[in-house]
């Protein structure tokens, strides 16, 4: 995998390219020397993390024949006071809707991203950070 990264030409705005040809933009708030004009570094982390947690889960459903009306989640990050400012504890809280889903089902795809597929969960359970998981499935 790579990835090619350029300075906007002021502050700390930056554009990533990844070897998929697609674009992302970092920034860093004003008081720090940023421009305030993209998600800080920290911020990419995190959302790269749920984005392949969720990815599992919503294609381990899929795969399970469940039908999924919805799906969203909601993350609280912790970081360490001192720098480096590491993440030490996130808290994920899903919300799942189906008509077909069971909460077994949920539990299952869960556990599968956390404990065999995704690398990015893994990446940051290696380094120290603790993650709760919970959910709520509605069922229509």
């Amino acid at each position: 995998m790579e990835a090619t990264l350029r300075w906007e030409g002021e502050g700390l705005h930056f554009t990533v390219s990844a070897e998929s040809g697609h674009t992302a933009t970092y920034d860093s708030p004003i008081e720090v020397g940023g421009t305030d004009r993209a998600i800080r570094p920290m911020e990419g982390l995190l959302s790269a993390m749920l984005a392949c947690f969720s990815a599992d889960v919503v294609s381990i459903l899929r795969k399970k024949r469940r039908q999924l009306l919805g799906f969203s989640l909601r993350a609280k990050a912790t970081r360490r006071d001192d720098f480096p400012r590491v993440f030490t504890r996130v808290e994920i809280h899903l919300f799942v809707r189906s008509p077909d889903a069971t909460t077994t089902d949920v539990e299952r795809a869960i556990e599968l991203s956390r404990t065999k597929y995704c690398s990015a969960m893994a990446m940051f359970e290696a380094a120290g950070c603790e993650i709760a998981v919970d959910f709520v499935l509605e069922s229509t």
